[in-house]
C-alpha cells in the first residue's frame, strides 16, 4: 500500500470519527497555538520595548551615575560624593562638539491640589530643560522649563493635558493660570506655563492602564525651586543623562566621560566613582530578559504538546484494538509488518499535523487580537511556525509508533478470531 492510499485511509477514518478525532486534536490545537501566540506576544513587547527608548532618545541616551567601587571603603554616601552642577556643566563644556542636551531629574514630591470640593493627588518633579528629552512627553501649548527658570528658580510648571482640562477647562486656558499646590504642609504657587501629553506606546500604555496608574498627574518644575523648598542652595545629583548628537560612537563617547569624570572628580574618592549604562545596552538586557521569559512561558506551553501527544497515542491504541479484524484481514491477504506500521503512524502524523495547522491559524489570530488591544503590532516568526509544524509531525510519529508497532505484530489468526 503506497503513501496516498494511506493518506485516503487517514482521512477516511478520521471522517468516520468527527468528534473524537477533533477531541484527540485539542491537546495539540491548545499547544501549537500557545506557543504561536506567545512567539507573537514576544514580539509585541521587543517592539513596544524598541519604541519606549525610541521615545526617550534611542540609541543616543546615555546614562551616567555614582556606583560604590569594589574595593570601597565605606557603605554609605557622603555630601561630596554626589553630582554637582559644576560636574555636568565641565562635561557638557568638555564634550559640546559630541552632545546635544543634557537633563537632570534632582527629585519628586508628592503634593495634592484643590479643584471645587476635590482633592487631587500630584507628583512634582524638579527637572532641567533637556529633561523632556527622555519622559515621553511632548508639549502641546506653551512651553517647556527654560534654562531662564533654572537660573530664577521660578515658580512656574509644566502640567499635562488632562490636567489642564479637569482644572481650567480647556488646554489653551491653562497657559498663564495659578496652580496651587500643597507640599510639605504649605501652599505654594505655579504659574503654569506648558502642558505636555504623553506619548506612550502601545504596550507601555496597556501596562499603565492594567496597574491603574496614572501618568498624568506629573507636574514639572525646575529643580532649582524644589532643591529651594528642600532648603538647598546647590542641588546635587545622584545620575545624569546625556543625548549624543547623531553620528557619535555612544560606548566611545560614555567611556571617555566616565574616565574624565573619575579621574577629576573622584580620583581620591575611597568608596565612589561613576559608571554609566547606554540605551542599547539597556534594550540589550531587556531584550534578554524578554527572550528568556517567552522561552520559559513556551516550554510550559509545549508541555501540552506532549499531553497532546499522549491523548493521539491512547486513541491510537483504542482504534488499533477497533480495527483489529481489519489489521487481520489485511495481514491474511499478505500485507507485511511494515505496510501496517505505515498506515497507524501516517494516520498520527495526519491528526497532529491537522491539529498543528489549526493552532498555528489560532495562535496568529490570538497574537494579532493582543496586538490590536495594546497597540502594537506584530507577526510570529517563520520559525516559530516551521517549528510548531515539524514538533506537531515529530508527536505524531513519537507517540504514533508504539500503537503501529503493536498492530503490525499482531497475530492475524488471533486477529481474525477477534470479536
Amino acid at each position: 500500500m503506497n503513501l496516498i492510499e494511506n493518506i485516503k485511509l487517514a482521512f477516511a477514518s478520521l471522517k468516520s470519527n468527527k468528534m473524537r478525532a477533533l477531541l484527540t486534536m485539542l491537546g495539540i490545537i491548545i499547544g501549537v497555538s500557545s506557543v504561536i501566540m506567545i512567539n507573537t506576544l514576544g514580539s509585541i513587547m521587543e517592539n513596544s520595548v524598541t519604541d519606549t527608548f525610541d521615545s526617550q532618545g534611542g540609541s543616543n541616551l546615555i546614562g551616567f551615575q555614582i556606583t560604590m567601587k569594589k574595593d570601597a571603603a565605606r557603605d554609605y554616601l557622603m555630601p561630596d560624593d554626589f553630582i554637582s552642577e559644576e560636574m555636568i556643566e565641565s562635561v557638557e563644556q568638555r564634550f559640546a562638539d559630541d552632545i546635544n542636551v543634557v537633563s537632570v531629574m534632582y527629585g519628586s514630591e508628592n503634593g495634592t491640589t484643590r479643584h471645587k470640593r476635590e482633592t487631587l493627588d500630584l507628583v512634582i518633579y524638579g527637572v532641567s530643560p533637556g529633561y523632556i528629552k527622555q519622559s515621553m512627553t511632548e508639549v502641546i501649548a506653551g512651553r517647556y522649563i527654560n534654562d531662564k527658570d533654572i537660573r530664577k528658580g521660578g515658580k512656574v510648571c509644566a502640567i499635562s493635558n488632562k490636567q489642564a482640562i479637569k482644572l481650567y477647562g480647556s488646554v489653551k486656558d491653562a497657559i498663564g493660570q495659578t496652580l496651587s499646590i500643597k507640599m510639605y504642609g504649605s501652599m505654594y504657587d505655579f504659574t503654569v506655563v506648558g502642558v505636555y501629553e504623553y506619548r506612550m506606546t502601545g504596550m507601555m500604555s496597556a501596562m499603565v492602564n492594567a496597574m491603574g496608574e496614572d501618568w498624568n498627574n506629573e507636574v514639572y518644575i525646575p529643580y532649582t525651586t524644589l532643591s529651594e523648598m528642600y532648603g538647598e542652595t546647590d542641588p546635587t545629583f545622584y545620575y545624569f543623562y546625556v543625548h549624543i548628537n547623531d553620528g557619535v560612537d555612544a560606548e566611545s563617547f560614555a567611556s571617555d566621560v566616565k574616565n574624565y569624570m573619575n579621574n577629576r572628580y573622584y580620583r581620591n574618592n575611597d568608596s565612589i566613582e561613576i559608571f554609566y549604562q547606554t540605551a542599547e545596552a539597556q534594550m540589550s538586557m531587556m531584550s534578554q530578559v524578554l527572550g528568556v521569559v517567552s522561552m520559559v512561558i513556551s516550554v510550559i506551553a509545549g508541555i501540552s504538546l506532549v499531553v497532546g501527544g499522549i491523548g493521539v497515542m491512547n486513541i491510537m491504541l483504542v482504534s488499533v484494538t477497533e480495527r483489529t479484524r481489519e489489521i487481520g484481514v489485511r495481514k491474511a491477504l499478505g500485507a507485511p509488518n511494515s505496510a501496517i506500521r505505515s498506515q497507524f503512524i501516517i494516520e498520527s502524523i495526519i491528526i497532529c499535523l491537522i491539529g498543528g495547522l489549526i493552532g498555528i491559524i489560532f495562535g496568529v489570530l490570538l497574537g494579532n487580537l493582543i496586538g490590536i488591544i495594546v497597540g502594537t503590532m506584530a507577526s510570529p516568526s517563520v520559525g516559530a511556525i516551521l517549528l510548531a509544524v515539524s514538533f506537531s509531525m515529530a508527536i505524531g510519529i513519537f507517540f504514533g509508533y508504539y500503537p503501529a508497532n503493536r498492530a503490525a505484530k499482531l497475530d492475524p489468526i488471533e486477529a481474525l478470531r477477534y470479536e
